[in-house]
């Protein structure tokens, strides 16, 4: 599925570990409006001063300075204390989806091996399918607020400045959706190339880790979509960068478990086991994602609620926009029992059955 050499778990966080992350930008060909690249980096590089690499990107992702929405949205994702919350490095590797603390501390300690055997893997699953859900569902409602309208014209033409980052995430996950999902990125080649070469363990440096999906991987034709859903993928907004989406997928599950496609005929996803090849990893899990056409009744509110909708909510919010929480708890205490995995709304679609 992806680089496969054998790593130690506190591998992840060493400077010289490499990550990938998609940078999307306004296309200049006609009739196509993003460009999609591969940026394949170190975590941390103290000694390059902020010098940039042959495509104007600095040289480890240490040095990629977050936007104050990105921080805002990624707060109660994890980072390790000593890493500054404002650069791109202190969030990888993705964890992907989280739970909240409480629903954590629900899980029996006692038991604690039995009931996360039992539970957090088949909740973590569902949760995926209501964030892939949902945000299709924003791809969806980004489209409507703005077709036949200027602000469409101005991201075909690649005036992103002038429109609101919600909207823009929105429609540059619908571009990654409809193309990304099946094609290789416009600029896939790192600046060294030799990153992307396979490693037999006698050749790998000391202590190098690498946590990418490679060219020669089932994984790579979907990489941009793998990317964006791990919460790997990014634009710039003035001198900074953007998040599209916050993590649901973890590098982990892009990297070793799953590949990914899109199906653009149905309304709902598909999980099969692949065997990938003859070496490690043996066998992996193809995803199929559904991205159907719009279809002529849905009805641009219900998009919406389903599109922003929590997964709890608390007594401080307003009620106009309490919508289909996904935890259900009893007297304040959560229950190992979900609500909303999927769409109240049978139109739009369930990201995997």
């Amino acid at each position: 599925m992806a680089a496969s050499d054998p790593v130690l778990p506190n591998m992840v966080f060493k400077d010289n570990t490499y990550y990938q992350v998609l940078y999307v930008e306004p296309s200049q060909e006609k009739n196509e409006r993003i460009t999609t690249s591969i940026l394949a980096k170190t975590r941390v590089n103290e000694s390059n001063n902020g010098q940039t690499s042959n495509n104007t990107h600095p040289q480890s992702f240490n040095q990629f300075e977050l936007d104050e929405e990105t921080i805002n949205n990624l707060e109660n994702y994890p980072r390790r204390k000593e890493d500054p919350k404002n650069q791109l490095s202190s969030y990888l590797p993705s964890s992907g989806v989280v739970f909240p603390q409480g629903f954590i501390d629900s899980l029996s300690k006692e038991h604690q091996q039995t009931e996360l055997g039992n539970f957090y893997s088949p909740m973590r699953f569902l949760l995926h399918n209501r964030k892939i859900s949902q945000l299709i569902a924003k791809t969806w409602w980004s489209y409507l607020k703005v077709k036949n309208t200027d602000l469409w014209d101005k991201f075909t033409t690649g005036e992103w400045d002038a429109i609101d980052s919600d909207i823009l995430d929105g429609l540059i996950a619908r571009e990654i959706f409809l193309y990304g999902g099946g094609d290789a990125p416009d600029n896939p080649d790192p600046d060294d190339p030799s990153i992307y070469s396979p490693l037999k363990p006698k050749e790998r440096p000391p202590e190098q880790a690498r946590f990418l999906i490679l060219p020669s991987s089932r994984a790579w034709q979907g990489i941009s979509l793998s990317l964006l859903l791990a919460g790997q993928a990014y634009y710039k907004r003035g001198d900074k960068y953007h998040q599209i989406s916050q993590p649901i997928l973890s590098t982990g599950e892009i990297t070793i478990q799953y590949s990914l496609e899109v199906d653009w005929n149905r309304f709902h996803g598909d999980i099969k086991e692949i065997i990938i090849s003859q070496e490690k990893p043996w066998v992996g899990y193809q995803v199929a994602i559904p991205y159907p056409s719009i279809p002529a009744d849905a009805d641009k509110k219900e998009i919406q609620d389903w599109a922003y909708a929590k997964e709890e909510y608390s007594e401080e919010d307003p009620e106009d926009t309490r919508h289909f929480p996904f935890y259900k708890k009893e007297n304040g205490k959560y229950l190992i029992d979900v609500d909303y995995f999927r769409s109240p709304y049978p139109y739009i679609p369930l990201s995997s059955s």
